[in-house]
């Protein structure tokens, strides 16, 4: 088991990788890592493979309640919403018990070496997808990775006041992910979407 002191990824392998999967952190930021709380490779491939799988579960309900909500059944978005919130408690689990969640400063820092590797990995996606002719995907990762630009921003912007007791609100664009910090814009700066598109954070 090997842990990135970059990002607090695990990665589960008897060959310490050369640079972290998720981000790109060199060899030296990756350590032999063990859980004095968990006994067994098995059982910490498994709480891997758990999480991965809830995780994904959660966000496919979601999507799934969206896709109701516009073809009119309420009901049955609602539903999906509760299931969604329910596979998120289970991945939850699987993230307490593998170890990776530190102080809110260390997390803070996790998260924005995550955000800035992504931005990094997004340009050969979307050569990709243009030489592929696929121009509705480039497009979306093209909002994706201007908007992990802001993801980054917003986590050092944290880091730097993690002490100010003064919270913000925070609104997300519903078609591209855009976060707004105090007020929703008129629009979006990165997909154009209207005002209504946005979503206040609670």
């Amino acid at each position: 088991m090997w842990f990135c002191t970059h990002c607090r990824h695990l990665e589960i392998s008897d060959v310490k990788p050369e640079r972290c999967p998720i981000c790109g952190a060199t060899g030296d930021k990756i350590v032999a890592w063990e859980n004095p709380n968990i006994k067994g490779r098995k059982t910490l491939k498994n709480l891997k493979a758990g999480l991965d799988a809830e995780s994904k579960a959660n966000i496919r309900d979601m999507a799934f309640a969206i896709k109701a909500e516009q073809e009119g059944y309420p009901a049955i978005a609602g539903l999906f919403r509760a299931i969604a919130e329910s596979e998120a408690v289970h991945a939850f689990h699987h993230l307490r018990l593998l170890g990776v969640i530190a102080d809110t400063q260390e997390n803070l820092q996790a998260a924005f070496e995550r955000e800035n590797y992504a931005t990094e990995s997004y340009p050969e996606m979307i050569r990709d997808a243009e030489e592929e002719g696929n121009k509705s995907v480039s497009t979306i990762f093209g909002y994706h990775r201007d908007v992990e630009k802001g993801h980054a921003r917003l986590y050092e912007k944290a880091l730097d006041r993690i002490m100010d007791p003064q919270g913000v609100d925070y609104y997300v664009c519903s078609v591209c992910g855009y976060v707004s910090v105090g007020v929703a814009p008129d629009e979006c700066p990165i997909c154009g979407a209207p005002k209504d598109k946005f979503r206040k954070i609670d």
